[in-house]
């Protein structure tokens, strides 16, 4: 299982950092950023196939829309603690 921080690289040889973690209805998703100039970030769901991690990115804006909102409500929960 991949953690916050750590570096992976895709397929698309670019190397990037796990910035956050986010479980929603039995699906891991993971937030990436470049670790190098220009920055870009995507949001990828995690999946285990034959015993490797699998990173696929999120193209449907709907499902983008949703994960991002609910990575702002549980930040603000955890800001208030």
């Amino acid at each position: 299982m991949i953690e916050e921080g750590q570096l992976v690289k895709l397929d698309n040889n670019k190397e990037y950092v796990i910035v956050n973690k986010l479980e929603l209805h039995n699906i891991n998703y993971v937030i990436l950023m470049t670790s190098s100039k220009p920055l870009e970030i995507l949001i990828a769901t995690e999946k285990f196939e034959n015993g490797n991690i699998v990173l696929e990115e999120i193209k449907d804006n709907d499902e983008l829309d949703y994960v991002l909102s609910r990575l702002t409500i549980n930040n603000n929960d955890e800001n208030l603690t």
